[in-house]
């Protein structure tokens, strides 16, 4: 059953926002699309108590993430996505201390909006490609995963 968690997970880097985000050729051009997508959305997220700005033209050029970031927030979202399936507390186990973590990385209210969005865009993607059902092995996978650790 890990094979096919594994696989459901690669599957789901096929992943959409508010619009389609285009079959990849390799994680890192994902990843582009995933950062791109969340920019294209940032402005419905708040940074701090107002919405963010748009993104501009410079910022999509330079995106205020790296694409090892994007990686990083889109395979959490992804087991936070999974435990939300098998009702397991993603936020208090997963999202909430990776926000955390974040924050002490000195990751400014932009950055952090961006990290939220990433993490929504990837949980939406595995509930889509897995729906509402939780097999006990998917959910012992998740389990083992979900808490958040931060890398050395």
């Amino acid at each position: 059953m890990r094979a096919i968690f594994a696989f459901l997970l690669f599957a789901a880097f096929t992943v959409s926002a508010s619009a389609q985000v285009q079959k990849a050729r390799s994680r890192e051009e994902l990843m582009l699309q995933v950062l791109q997508a969340a920019l294209g959305d940032i402005q419905t997220a708040r940074c701090g108590s107002d919405r963010c700005a748009p993104a501009t033209a410079e910022e999509k050029k330079n995106p205020p993430l790296s694409l090892t970031e994007t990686s990083q927030v889109f395979g959490r979202g992804l087991f936070s996505g999974g435990a939300n399936i098998c009702r397991l507390d993603w936020n208090k186990r997963n999202y909430a201390p990776m926000m955390a973590f974040w924050q002490k990385q000195k990751k400014n209210e932009r950055q952090l909006a961006l990290i939220s969005i990433i993490h929504q865009i990837a949980m939406q993607q595995i509930q889509n490609q897995v729906g509402a059902n939780c097999p006990d092995a998917m959910k012992k996978d998740v389990e083992s995963k979900l808490d958040f650790k931060p890398r050395s």
